[in-house]
């Protein structure tokens, strides 16, 4: 009789493994469809600069559209980025402001089928973040996907470099995934992927490339005579995704990550910065979220 129920329960549970079919997970854009989200972000970092150690937090909130421009035939998709009504409130040393617009900021990005952001150009939105901050760029949150079919349970790995398109060096990432499950979003039956993303970055941006960046690091103006920033460190975040498997794109993301990173200023000969001439230190963690909009 307990052979019996043991022979069961192995029944049981091999009807149940058969039941389940591996899928291909892939993002299958097309020209002229737009989707929209609604971006939440939160940033809580300690910049270090002359000995003195400064708490900076940032919250982010926004409205985004992506409007599909093209699809090559490799499936990697160059998608317009709108970002509206931005509210960000900065809180420095215990002293809190708050600024709002809502004037659209527009990035171009391109993003291949498996989720990797391949580039970004544009204006400002896509440089606020900073740079090797993998699987947040140009305001497309999501996991990194397998290039073969996938049940719930199944892992994969891959490698990349980004490009610094603003300048030279690159970003080198490395991923480890996981399908995690099925889960129902509203109405739409989603898979669930988790990425853990690593990302080590030694780069130099140039600031008469179009990303600008020295308005928002010295909004005084003390910018003036900056011609470049070098940036090296790490960054590590793990991405959750619910991916429409077969609408092929994302539902929702959410990350939290770290990054570690160490800055310093190249000014033009016989510009001085007071209180910015040693090499600026980041360190601090973030959580965003990309929501249905």
């Amino acid at each position: 009789m307990r052979r019996l129920a043991v022979f069961a329960l192995f029944l049981v549970a091999a009807c149940g493994s058969i039941g389940v079919q591996a899928q291909t997970l892939k993002l299958a854009y097309k020209a002229g469809d737009t989707y929209r989200y609604g971006l939440h972000a939160a940033f809580k970092y300690t910049v270090g600069a002359e000995g003195l150690s400064i708490p900076i937090d940032l919250d982010m909130s926004a409205k985004e559209a992506m409007t599909v421009k093209s699809v090559d035939s490799s499936g990697t998709a160059t998608i317009a980025v709108a970002v509206t009504d931005l509210s960000v409130k900065t809180t420095t040393n215990g002293v809190s402001n708050t600024t709002t617009t809502t004037t659209s900021a527009n990035v171009d990005m391109m993003v291949a089928s498996d989720g990797r952001i391949v580039s970004i150009s544009g204006s400002t939105f896509g440089n606020t973040t900073l740079p090797g901050m993998s699987g947040s760029q140009g305001g497309l949150l999501t996991a990194i996907l397998p290039d073969k079919a996938v049940k719930p349970g199944d892992t994969w790995t891959k490698d990349y470099d980004q490009a610094n398109p603003f300048g030279s060096g690159t970003s080198h990432v490395t991923t480890t995934n996981k399908y995690l499950r099925d889960e129902k979003v509203g109405s739409v039956n989603t898979a669930v992927v988790e990425s853990n993303i690593k990302g080590t970055f030694d780069l130099k941006i140039d600031m008469s490339a179009s990303a600008g960046g020295g308005t928002s690091l010295f909004p005084t103006g003390g910018g003036s005579g900056l011609q470049s920033l070098s940036m090296k460190g790490t960054t590590t975040s793990d991405v959750t995704s619910w991916f429409d498997a077969s609408g092929h794109r994302v539902v929702k993301s959410h990350s939290t990550g770290s990054v570690d990173a160490t800055m310093s200023l190249n000014m033009a000969a016989g510009v001085t910065t007071p209180g910015l001439t040693g090499p600026i230190t980041f360190k601090g963690t973030q959580t965003m979220d990309m929501t249905p909009a």
